[in-house]
């Protein structure tokens, strides 16, 4: 698409733009070929680290109040002001473009910014454009009594938007029985230059160790699935390769579940996809089985899917039936070794026929290098923001 007809665009969100993981990699990589001289950034939330950041592009930082009473027991109840006070801020968001002219704004449903960015869309007459990766009006952690009225405004700017772009078909369906209007399919992507390797041969490892790798997100809730997994394993010839950026609490509470586990840190993603492949007999998709967690788990798509299909490995998705990773693997046919149920004993049992059986690991490798060349390459998701960013007009 010819650089001319993409509007000057304006992104202001919570979630900063920068390489590295979950919604900050989905946007890094939809936007890394965006023309430099037609983007501005204003991150709302955390600031992103400079040397991930979109070459050429000017950043700008707009805090919406003191992140850190986030932490108290005042959470939610700031949550609830925050959110209130978040349109107010679109004044400031306007006055630190420095003369950009902007011809529509980009925003993720997350966090604060997407109210400031709507109230800025509104007041220079532009299209809002918004994406979402994550259900972000039963994830938030504002106070009960304020939950209705985060659900409306939600709801009331999905449906305003120019485009909605949504990070599962899952999502969509869910979002356009909630709020009535439909939402385009952009599943999270790898990045232009990602190496993507064929599907390794699966080594024998029948009676041998076998290794279980991760990579991606290191939070509380991925925490307790591979805790899961390390019991599962514990006893057995295996081992647990994980990437990412586990807190030293969280490599206490996992290695006391089991000692065969090891730490390679949070690297760049081709490092990971490199590591991986060296390390790793089969690649862990964990979801969670937690009920305070079925509604992202639902509708949400694991990112950490694009990196792993272009490792040339087997996967093992772990969650339940509802889970999207699960209902993915099921349209797609053969893409992964998938195990709905929840306890460590039928996750070993899955774990030891995919130990046995190197045919059915070299079967799976193949699908999934074949599926995430088809869903996860960088040309899909840039199309579909495109698409999105273009069909409005400028």
């Amino acid at each position: 698409m010819a650089d001319a007809v993409l509007p000057r665009l304006l992104y202001l969100a919570d979630v900063p733009v920068e390489s590295s993981q979950h919604g900050s990699a989905l946007l890094y990589r939809a936007l890394e070929q965006y023309p430099a001289d037609r983007l501005r950034i204003i991150e709302t939330g955390e600031v992103s680290v400079p040397a991930r950041r979109l070459r050429q592009v000017a950043y700008a930082h707009l805090p919406i109040g003191r992140r850190r009473w986030l932490d108290t027991r005042l959470h939610g109840v700031y949550s609830a002001w925050l959110s209130w006070r978040a349109a107010g801020r679109a004044g400031r968001a306007v006055a630190s473009l420095s003369g950009f002219d902007v011809d529509a704004v980009l925003t993720v449903g997350h966090g604060f910014g997407w109210l400031t960015a709507a109230a800025v869309a509104e007041r220079l007459n532009v299209p809002l454009h918004m994406i979402v990766h994550d259900d972000w009006p039963r994830a938030s952690a504002i106070a009960a009594p304020f939950r209705p009225w985060l659900d409306r405004a939600f709801g009331n700017v999905y449906r305003r938007a120019g485009s909605r772009l949504v990070v599962s078909p899952f999502m969509a369906e869910e979002y356009q029985r909630r709020y009535g209007a439909d939402g385009s399919l952009m599943y999270p992507s790898r990045s232009h230059d990602c190496p993507v390797f064929a599907a390794r041969p699966a080594r024998q490892i029948a009676g041998g160790e076998m290794a279980i790798g991760y990579g991606g997100n290191a939070g509380a809730a991925m925490v307790e699935c591979l805790r899961g997994l390390a019991r599962a394993i514990h006893g057995t010839p295996a081992r647990l390769v994980l990437f990412g950026g586990f807190s030293e609490h969280a490599q206490q509470l996992l290695r006391a579940e089991s000692a065969a586990i090891s730490f390679r840190g949070l690297v760049p993603y081709a490092d990971m996809i490199r590591g991986l492949r060296e390390a790793a007999d089969v690649l862990y998709v964990p979801m969670s089985f937690a009920s305070s967690q079925r509604a992202n788990t639902s509708i949400l798509f694991p990112s950490k899917l694009t990196d792993y299909t272009a490792t040339g490995l087997p996967l093992l998705i772990h969650g339940p039936s509802y889970a999207s990773a699960v209902r993915w693997a099921h349209i797609e046919s053969g893409v992964a070794e998938v195990v709905d149920e929840p306890g460590e004993t039928p996750l070993r049992a899955a774990l030891e026929r995919l130990r046995e059986d190197a045919g059915r690991r070299d079967r799976l490798a193949a699908m999934a290098v074949a599926t995430g060349q088809r869903c996860f390459n960088y040309i899909h998701a840039q199309h579909a923001l495109y698409a999105a960013l273009t069909r409005t007009g400028s």
